[in-house]
């Protein structure tokens, strides 16, 4: 069994909760119960809270990175006024006609700004990584072993699927 702690979060308020109060079929008796009811672990709060600053990190990368590009900046690969061109195309004809480099060779190009854009992109997707790698150090210093084993498959499917080792194929 975990050995998870469990918080309250009195300022936490659930979904049943707040459709319930929207519709005014609550008594103060049962709002009160649904209010206090909702618990979550410390792990969870960690957790979230590094989904929540990472995941705004990344978006406000990618809004600067755009801006840089929209701008003309930084020597773009595809001009943004080009870009109306290969709208109708699929990934396989974009990277055709656009000579894309294909897996992690974008990395080589982080010097044109339509490559930068994609940083952040790529941040966001090693966001849920960096969640786990916290819950793995919390469940490794309580010898918690479900969930170490469970948080430690979670991040070897991830990072071997980012890699390109796993991949799925049509």
């Amino acid at each position: 069994m975990s050995s998870q702690k469990v918080i309250s979060s009195g300022n936490c308020e659930g979904v049943a909760y707040k459709q319930a109060r929207g519709t005014g079929s609550l008594d103060k008796g049962v709002s009160e119960k649904l209010r206090n009811d909702s618990e979550v672990s410390l792990e969870q709060n960690r957790y979230a809270s590094i989904l929540l600053v990472c995941s705004w990190a990344g978006i406000f990368v990618m809004s600067v990175t755009f801006l840089l590009y929209m701008g003309g900046l930084f020597n773009p690969v595809i001009e943004p006024s080009q870009i109306p061109r290969y709208w109708q195309m699929n990934v396989h004809q974009y990277a055709l006609a656009t000579h894309a480099p294909n897996g992690w060779t974008w990395l080589g190009l982080l010097n044109h700004a339509d490559y930068l854009c994609l940083v952040g992109l790529a941040f966001l997707g090693t966001v849920s990584v960096l969640g786990y790698v916290s819950l793995l150090i919390d469940y490794l210093r309580k010898k918690d072993v479900p969930y170490i084993a469970m948080v430690s498959l979670e991040i070897v499917v991830i990072v071997l699927a980012a890699s390109g080792i796993i991949h799925v194929s049509s």
